[in-house]
C-alpha cells in the first residue's frame, strides 16, 4: 500500500460496489485519489452478494423491478445498461454468464469480481485506507482556493480533497460493514434522510404453530396485503421459519411491509401452497388423493383444520415485523433523489461531492438490480468528474 499523503484530487468514501468501480474509472485521470474504508478489508458486503455468486446485473433490466422515482431510474437505465455493465467487467477481465437473464461471472464466485475490482485499483495514483472511520467532513467555501473544498476527518487522520465521493453503502448487512454511518455523514452536508426500512429480508408473522412447520419449503406464492389491499404476489420457494416466512418471494415484497407497519397499517399475508392449481381441482384432487401430495407433510395437520381448500389456496396470517435492517439485504430509503443532479449523481447541496448507490432512495428487487445501480451510479458520476478535471 502506498503511503498516504494528506491532499488528494478526489476522496472516495467507501470500499464496496460503487466506491470500488469510481476508483477503477478514474485511475486513467492522473488524479491522486483516496479510498476510505471502515471494514478491515475492502468489497466486504460485495463478497456476500447472490450468495457469494456476485449477481452482477439482469438482462431484463427494467424500472419496474425499482422502488423509487420510475423516470429517474428509467433514465439511469438508458445511460447504463446490463450490457454496458458486462462490457465494464469484461474489460477489468471479468467473464460473465448469464442464466435465465441473471448475470453472473463466468466462475461463480463473487471473489473473482473483488480481484479485480482491487486489481484496477493498484494505480500510482490510488492510496488505500482500511479499518479507518470517515467521522466528520469539514466544508471550505476559500474564494481564493488556498484550503482543499472538502476536508474528511477519520479515525487516521484529516484529509483534504476537492472532489468527494460518497459511496458508503447503507445500514443493511451489519455482518458484511453495513452501517448506518453514511448518513449520517452526508447529514453534515446538509442532505436530509428519509426512514429507513430492511429490504429484501424476511418477515416475522403471528401464530403459535410456526414452530411445527418451522424448516419446510413451500414451491408456491406469496401475498402481501396492506389494510386489505393487494400490494403484489411473488411466485417461489417460500422458506418457513419459527417465526414466519423467508425465501426470495417474501424478499421482493419487504420493503412495502416494512414501511407499511411504520405507519402503523394492517399487514397481512397468504401462502398458495399449489398456484397453478384452481380451487375446484384443488378439490378433486382431494377427494381423490388426499392432500398429502399438495403440501409438506408438517403442514398437513394445520392446512386439515377448517376449510382444506381454502388454506391450500389462500392461507392467511398477520405480518408483526420484518427482520431487523441488520439482517436485510439492502437498504430501503435514503438520501432523496431531489437533493442530486439526476444527470450526474452531484449534490445540489455540496458542489463537488457525489452521491452514490445504497445511501440514495433507491433499491430493486432480487436478481442484481441493486448492484445495476451501484454500478451505473459510479460510471455516470466518473464520466462526469473526468469532464470536470
Amino acid at each position: 500500500m502506498n503511503k498516504v499523503s494528506d491532499c488528494y484530487d478526489i476522496i472516495i468514501i467507501g470500499a464496496g460496489a460503487s466506491g470500488l468501480l469510481s476508483a477503477c474509472l478514474l485511475a486513467s485521470s492522473g488524479k491522486k485519489i483516496l479510498i476510505i474504508e471502515k471494514n478491515k478489508r475492502v468489497g466486504m458486503k460485495l463478497s456476500a452478494t447472490g450468495n457469494g455468486r456476485c449477481n452482477l446485473t439482469n438482462l431484463d433490466m427494467r424500472a419496474r423491478n425499482y422502488y423509487c422515482e420510475k423516470e429517474f431510474i428509467e433514465s439511469v437505465i438508458n445511460r447504463v445498461s446490463p450490457e454496458d455493465v458486462i462490457s465494464v467487467f469484461n474489460n477489468l477481465g471479468v467473464y460473465t454468464r448469464d442464466k435465465d437473464g441473471y448475470v453472473y461471472p463466468h466462475t461463480n464466485q463473487a471473489s473473482t469480481v473483488i480481484n479485480a475490482l482491487i486489481k484496477g485499483c493498484e494505480h500510482e495514483s490510488i492510496f488505500v485506507l482500511t479499518d479507518t472511520l470517515a467521522s466528520d467532513i469539514v466544508v471550505n467555501d476559500d474564494v481564493n482556493g488556498n484550503l482543499p473544498r472538502f476536508v474528511v476527518e477519520t479515525s487516521g487522520g484529516s484529509f483534504g480533497s476537492e472532489k468527494l465521493i460518497f459511496a458508503c453503502g447503507g445500514a443493511a448487512g451489519a455482518e458484511q460493514g453495513g452501517s448506518g454511518a453514511g448518513y449520517e455523514l452526508v447529514k453534515k452536508l446538509g442532505h436530509t434522510v428519509s426512514e429507513i426500512y430492511p429490504g429484501l429480508t424476511g418477515m416475522y408473522a403471528a401464530g403459535r404453530w410456526w414452530k411445527e412447520v418451522s424448516g419446510t419449503r413451500v414451491q408456491g406464492s406469496f401475498s402481501l396485503y396492506v389494510d386489505d389491499k393487494k400490494e403484489g404476489t411473488e411466485t417461489g420457494e417460500i422458506q418457513i421459519t419459527a417465526k414466519g416466512v423467508s425465501g426470495i418471494p417474501v424478499f421482493q415484497l419487504c420493503r412495502v411491509a416494512a414501511q407499511a407497519l411504520a405507519e402503523g397499517k394492517n399487514v397481512w399475508g397468504e401462502i398458495d401452497f399449489v398456484p397453478g392449481m384452481r380451487s375446484e381441482k384443488i378439490a378433486d384432487w382431494i377427494d381423490e388423493h388426499g392432500v398429502e401430495g399438495l403440501v409438506p407433510a408438517k403442514w398437513i395437520n394445520i392446512i386439515s383444520q377448517g376449510d382444506v381448500v381454502k388454506n391450500i389456496k389462500r392461507f392467511g396470517f398477520t405480518i408483526t415485523d420484518t427482520y431487523p435492517i441488520e439482517k436485510a439485504q439492502v437498504s430501503a430509503g435514503g438520501v432523496p433523489l431531489s437533493e442530486i443532479d439526476r444527470n450526474s449523481f452531484e449534490s445540489e447541496v455540496a458542489p463537488g461531492a457525489y452521491l452514490l448507490g445504497e445511501l440514495l432512495d433507491v433499491d430493486g428487487i432480487c436478481g442484481g438490480y441493486n448492484l445495476h445501480f451501484a454500478w451505473a451510479s459510479a460510471i455516470i458520476s466518473s464520466h462526469h468528474l473526468m469532464e470536470q478535471i
